[in-house]
């Protein structure tokens, strides 16, 4: 095979020649959040703790140790958010030690620059940062009685995600930039498709264009079932969708979208494979039925993930080896022509 890792996952993300299907955390590196909580700045520090909005984060074991705003210690409710501009401090991003977080970012998931592709993960898009203040209820109902409040808060979180991008720029350098931005469960859009276009899609497509101006390519991140905003997806600017649960028929997607928009997932991330309790045998099936049903259209790379009942981002990093590990190896399998399609 004549492509780097790093090569074949960017021709991947760009609709160029591939020669096996790309591997998210093993041809591409994760750096931010996503691998780890990122700049403090944004979900506080590993362990949790206060970022820098002033919002407390905590890391329960019970969801893995991922980290999220310390309950019924909200900055904002439904009453106050017309209020927001006296309320809410935005962080001072020339303080931020960014030299150094990215250096230890950068050894603590032995990134490889030269040979994978560097994605960093940006928590908290404008719709999380809402719900940080104030809780993904009370953000809802706000959405609803007070839209221009929040919308013109929303407008001031992507002012200051542009900065953020243009440090994440100078001091990581990534090829790829994820904005996490969670607007779904499994069952549908926690808003309706007009509330997202009208209140939320103008910032994401505002940031998306910063975003490539400084030479990075951004991805959207949303968990759940939201398979009919697509468009609304590639019309924002983004190149891909990460990370695309099977409760969206990833199929049908990929026949009609896979050749202009990328999707990376594709795991039954909410299903028994990803349990804390599943087998290996489980797990290793799951990822034969990605590559192998997913796999034989453009636009789709894979990436997988599990539960796992800590805080310790080492052992979360251990119980994903091994998907990660086959996902890789039974790619280039099939690429070989030597895959066996279960």
């Amino acid at each position: 095979m004549s492509l780097t890792p790093r090569e074949n996952y960017l021709n991947a993300l760009t609709h160029k020649k591939t020669e096996w299907i790309p591997t998210f955390s093993v041809d591409c590196a994760c750096v931010g959040f996503g691998a780890l909580s990122g700049p403090w700045v944004e979900k506080g520090p590993i362990g949790g703790g206060y970022d820098g909005f002033g919002v407390r984060w905590v890391t329960p074991s019970s969801g893995g140790g991922a980290a999220i705003p310390a309950p019924n210690e909200f900055l904002l409710d439904s009453d106050t958010i017309t209020d927001w501009k006296r309320i809410i401090k935005f962080p001072n991003l020339e303080e931020v030690d960014w030299k150094g977080i990215a250096e230890q970012e950068f050894a603590m998931v032995h990134a490889d620059p030269e040979n994978q592709a560097i994605d960093f993960g940006c928590g908290n898009g404008v719709y999380e940062r809402l719900a940080s203040f104030m809780g993904f209820e009370e953000a809802l109902i706000a959405l609803m009685e007070e839209p221009e409040a929040c919308y013109d808060l929303m407008e001031a979180i992507t002012d200051y995600k542009i900065e953020f991008a243009k440090k994440v720029k100078q001091y990581y350098n990534p090829d790829i930039f994820t904005n996490y931005d969670d607007i779904a469960t499994e069952r549908g859009p926690f808003m309706s498709p007009e509330t997202y276009r009208k209140l939320i899609k103008p910032h994401h497509k505002r940031l998306y264009e910063e975003v490539k101006k400084l030479g990075m390519i951004p991805v959207q991140h949303t968990c759940g079932y939201c398979e009919h905003l697509i468009e609304d997806f590639i019309d924002t600017g983004a190149v891909a969708w990460t990370s695309v649960q099977p409760t969206n028929d990833i199929e049908k997607i990929l026949s009609k979208y896979g050749d202009k928009f990328v999707l990376i997932g594709g795991f039954d991330s909410n299903g028994k494979p990803a349990q804390a309790d599943a087998t290996v045998e489980e797990r290793m099936k799951e990822v034969h039925r990605c590559m192998d049903i997913y796999g034989k259209y453009p636009g789709y790379i894979f990436f997988g993930f599990v539960l796992v009942d800590s805080i310790d981002p080492a052992e979360t990093g251990k119980a994903l080896a091994p998907i990660f590990e086959e996902a890789s190896r039974y790619s280039r399998e099939l690429a070989a022509g030597t895959g066996k399609v279960l």
